[in-house]
């Protein structure tokens, strides 16, 4: 089969729907920086599988995207990835990616039904593509009818071209676009006139995804009058009968019976259940079973006798299809001579003390991630167990193989004090009243500056800058107290907030380690200079900004810290991508100084997020250092005040005078 024309993968088709967190159970995660789709894979893969997910297969890097822009603003990556719990079949990911393909292509077609493919949904002619969906080794085709009914058959073929399952859906007819839904986990079907149906990711499952020993396989009548046969469009099966009405029609179960026991036996899997056709829609899906080898307890001896029974006898098969409950079951096996009992069926479906899968165990992740010996401890990532389980049975309604397992929810766990963080990594837990997060240091200290570090240009519009304070140059930053006014240590200089712009502020942030208090004036996000803060290679007098620098440095509330956390820039090593340090601070956000005299503090801070409590300690820490004229104070409360189009910031401004007794 030759793809050519139009190739949509689903990277391309999802839209993000949900906001990035890490509590969410299905959605978006903040990734690092994602270059193309040749890149996605990789680097999506790791950051899905640190919740217990898979790649869904839909990813954003555009800075204008709120999922992106919320990663970004956080500190959180330069993209987000879809991922998705693995869906219930074993340890089979569906991925369906859409593709037109020629019209021409041969196909085993099921005499019921006919190729057409539209080039629009009010188009008169056919056209040279049709749509075509492929997961998991397996291509699925919309089939109309020859009847003209307003229904789809969705069928599909194995590499080899054999027809191993089919799907009929009323509602549309005659495809001309499939549209692939990764929030949904839904396949749309577009037909003729604004019609579409609906398939969900779950219906591309096949007895051939779950296990070596079940397949599936459809087959139907040569003719539709006259003498036929059953055929899968290679050989055909059982015997000859006449298709129409009467005792020995073609469509009798009896002569199907028969050409599913041929098949099954044909391919080394005797035991086998049917779909029963009709004269509409003439075509069977014929599932087939390898019974348990010796030490395989799935069955034990009675039931193995039972299905080896029901395979050979057709009132048998049909009788036990009447067996809606145990205790029914059981009576229809007595009435045959079979004897079984409530433990014989429990132990078959895998309920019983003895039962062992044959595929076994929870998603390969989970299975793993158990018995490794490095996960769960500090700056590891955490071990991943099943918490809930669900397995796919197959293939008889009247009693059950359990052919595979795979899980859909998760637990993460740490060692002792240690927790997972907004990362996805295992650290020590946040000791009360500090805020610890994870940042990649490659985003938040990054002195080469192209644009692989996805802030350049997505915030200035030019291709080169730099990002964070130097290790070297922090002291310059760091702010003492004398008499209630602000200065800088290093140069015993008032501290004042630039007014150079509208966008001009001052950050702070509180440092964890050593209560430090840093103060770095920010003109949008070019910096003040001081220290060796500078432009990189191209010095500028202190006190200025960066703004006119031909490589500008930048920093975030993170990047105040970053290079005293990371040691950078000595060694000047550009680090990974993957890199990540952990930051504490006790408060972050921002303060209006003037000569040295704090006018009001907030907590707006997009990296740390602190909450009111954390602004209380900010407040409290400046008290400490040595400016006395924040509440509370005698019976003065505080005042916060919240921040205009800024969820979550609130302001507190400084006592004066007349404000309470000093």
């Amino acid at each position: 089969m030759t793809l050519i024309g139009r190739t949509f993968v689903l990277s391309f088709a999802v839209a993000f729907l949900m906001a990035p967190t890490a509590d969410a159970a299905v959605g978006d995660r903040c990734s690092p920086q994602i270059a193309g789709n040749a890149a996605a894979a990789a680097v999506c893969g790791d950051v899905c599988a640190q919740y217990g997910m898979v790649f869904a297969g839909n990813w954003s890097n555009d800075p204008n995207h709120p999922p992106v822009k919320a990663c970004i603003d956080s500190g959180g990556g330069q993209a987000v990835c879809g991922c998705s719990l693995a869906t219930p079949s074993g340890n089979v990911t569906i991925a369906p990616t859409v593709h037109f393909v020629d019209a021409a292509t041969p196909l085993r077609v099921p005499i019921e039904l006919k190729k057409t493919c539209m080039q629009g949904p009010d188009a008169l002619y056919s056209s040279d593509l049709c749509p075509i969906v492929t997961a998991n080794g397996l291509s699925f085709w919309a089939l109309s009818y020859h009847d003209n009914r307003m229904g789809m058959a969705i069928v599909a073929y194995d590499s080899s071209g054999n027809v191993v399952g089919l799907t009929e859906k009323a509602g549309a007819r005659y495809v001309w676009d499939i549209v692939v839904d990764g929030t949904a986990h839904t396949l749309v079907f577009k037909g003729q006139a604004g019609n579409t149906i609906t398939l969900k990711w779950t219906d591309l499952l096949v007895p051939q995804m779950t296990g070596s020993t079940t397949a599936s396989y459809v087959i139907w009548p040569t003719a539709t009058s006259g003498q036929a046969w059953w055929t899968n469009g290679v050989a055909n099966y059982g015997a000859s009968a006449p298709f129409g009405s009467g005792s020995n029609q073609l469509l009798d179960p009896y002569v199907e019976h028969g050409a599913g026991k041929q098949l099954c036996a044909e391919k080394q899997q005797p035991w086998f259940d049917f779909v029963s056709p009709t004269v509409a829609s003439p075509s069977s899906a014929v599932t087939c079973v390898a019974p348990p080898t010796p030490g395989q307890p799935t069955y034990n001896a009675a039931m193995n006798a039972l299905l080896n029974a029901a395979v050979n006898d057709h009132d048998l098969m049909a009788a036990l299809r009447t067996a809606t409950t145990d205790a029914l079951l059981i009576s229809v096996a007595a009435s045959r001579g079979y004897p079984l009992t409530y433990a014989d069926i429990a132990q078959s479906r895998g309920h019983g003390p003895s039962f062992m899968s044959r595929s076994a165990s929870p998603d390969a992740l989970a299975e793993a991630s158990v018995t490794m010996s490095d996960c769960g401890g500090a700056n590891q990532k955490p071990c991943i167990q099943c918490a809930q389980e669900v397995c796919v049975y197959w293939p008889f309604n009247f009693c059950c193989v359990k052919e595979s397992c795979s899980c859909t929810q998760y637990t993460k766990s740490c060692a002792a004090g240690l927790q997972v963080n907004g990362s996805g990594v295992c650290q020590p837990s946040c000791p009360s009243g500090q805020i610890c997060k994870d940042f990649p240091v490659f985003l938040e200290y990054n002195d080469n500056g192209t644009v692989a570090n996805g802030v350049c240009e997505s915030w200035l519009g030019v291709s080169s800058c730099a990002k964070g304070i130097p290790n070297n140059a922090l002291a310059a930053y760091e702010v003492v107290f004398h008499e209630g006014i602000a200065y800088y240590k290093s140069t015993n200089t008032r501290v004042d907030t630039w007014n150079v712009s509208s966008v001009s502020e001052t950050l702070y942030v509180i440092d964890a380690r050593d209560s430090r208090i840093y103060m770095v004036n920010v003109d949008g996000r070019y910096i003040q200079i001081r220290g060796t803060a500078n432009c990189v290679g191209e010095p500028r007098a202190q006190d200025t900004s960066t703004r006119y620098c031909s490589k500008p440095r930048l920093t975030t509330h993170a990047g105040i810290l970053m290079g005293s956390i990371a040691g950078l820039p000595s060694p000047n090593t550009q680090p990974g991508q993957e890199v990540r340090q952990q930051i504490k601070v006790i408060g972050a956000g921002t303060v209006k100084v003037v000569n040295g005299v704090i006018q009001s503090i907030t907590n707006d801070s997009g990296h740390f997020r602190p909450s009111q409590e954390n602004l209380k300690n900010s407040i409290s820490n400046f008290k400490s250092a040595g400016f006395p004229n924040f509440p509370p104070l005698n019976d003065c409360g505080y005042d916060l005040q919240p921040v205009a189009g800024k969820e979550g910031v609130y302001r507190q401004d400084a006592l004066t005078g007349g404000h309470c007794e000093l």
